[in-house]
């Protein structure tokens, strides 16, 4: 299993029509081949003590995909470089982390 923490940070007033799009484009990546889950989370306070600071700009994305050939046919299908274009001049900083399971 392949497991995808991607964290953006949304430019201030762009947050209701990234979260718009992200839900379109989940839409058709859940459909996708090997695709287990394909979730877009906003942060809120919490009791938990390691959380960190809430930012109301950022948004995380959690992917988990059944092998590494489905997540490089994700990379290529169509909706993903429609959807690409779209997204980006929304955000101010992309980063992500991929990991297998252990």
């Amino acid at each position: 299993m392949i497991h995808i923490v991607c964290t953006f940070i949304i430019k201030e007033g762009k947050m209701e029509e990234y979260l718009k799009l992200s839900k379109e484009l989940r839409k058709q990546v859940l459909a996708e081949t090997g695709c287990v889950e394909y979730s877009f989370a906003l942060e809120y306070k919490s009791p938990l003590a390691i959380q960190e600071k809430v930012n109301k700009n950022r948004v995380t994305l959690v992917e988990k995909w059944e092998t590494k050939k489905d997540l490089a046919a994700h990379m290529e299908a169509p909706h993903m470089k429609e959807y690409g274009p779209k997204l980006r001049p929304l955000r101010e900083s992309a980063s992500g982390r991929v990991m297998t399971s252990a």
